[in-house]
């Protein structure tokens, strides 16, 4: 079929494709909503809090300043001798827990329960006797000799229990087992010189002895240990029998 000039064709003129100006308007508008729906606002995250950040402790007891001040001297006079200065950088002492680590919240608390489980121990006398070594692991370590008696046993095996009850320790981190000492050196010492300074310390003569009234909480600053809190021993009558 054709049609000539005087035929009219549909007033749209866009054919079965629908192109004509209403059916693009049309179009155009159906985009628009399909744009809005696609559009919608996404659900907010929740934050996460910030992680609390967290140190390295330790707690120990502290000979007094006397008995300090000969125990670093002998450190630095090792130190010379084998170039050995890594114990250098901690003051002497005798570890009663080894390392870990916890938060600035848990930090208090520890604070606050160590006060109150040292008012309730009773303070004792400490002898340091001789030297000694031990080489367990690739571990190191020339120590002077803490002899074990009933106070500083007793100490210890109550303090494990504390921990674990109160605080969630292991018993991998809070353990039973204990062997008193304020070390010398150790770890920066080769196998050959750590075998020459025990040959050598093992025959040395070295005596003291000190009243423990406190035990102490050290906080690892990033270079070195500081003494955070003092809890002292055996104060406001609570002493265990």
């Amino acid at each position: 079929m054709t049609y000539d000039r005087n035929d009219h064709r549909p007033a749209h003129s866009g054919g079965p494709e629908g192109n004509g100006p209403a059916r693009q308007k049309q179009r155009h508008s159906n985009n628009q909503l399909r744009g809005n729906r696609s559009r919608s606002p996404l659900p907010l995250r929740k934050r996460k809090p910030p992680k609390e950040e967290r140190k390295i402790y330790f707690i120990a007891l502290l000979p007094t300043a006397e008995v300090g001040k000969e125990i670093i001297r002998l450190k630095q006079e090792f130190a010379e001798n084998y170039e050995s200065r890594r114990a250098l950088k901690v003051l002497p002492h005798i570890t009663l827990q080894t390392p870990f680590t916890t938060s600035a919240t848990v930090e208090r608390e520890l604070c606050q329960g160590l006060t109150d489980f040292a008012a309730s121990m009773a303070p004792f006398e400490i002898r340091l006797d001789g030297f000694g070594g031990v080489l367990l692991n690739h571990r190191k370590v020339l120590y002077i000799n803490v002899c074990k008696n009933e106070g500083i046993t007793r100490l210890h095996q109550e303090m494990v229990s504390f921990l674990r009850k109160n605080f969630g320790f292991s018993p991998m981190l809070a353990r039973h087992g204990f062997n008193p000492h304020i070390s010398l050196a150790f770890r920066d010492l080769t196998e050959d010189e750590f075998a020459e300074a025990l040959a050598e310390y093992s025959q040395k003569e070295y005596e003291a002895s000190f009243r423990v009234r406190n035990l102490y909480l050290l906080r690892h600053t990033g270079t070195s240990w500081e003494v955070l809190h003092k809890c002292p021993l055996g104060v406001g009558g609570k002493v265990r029998v």
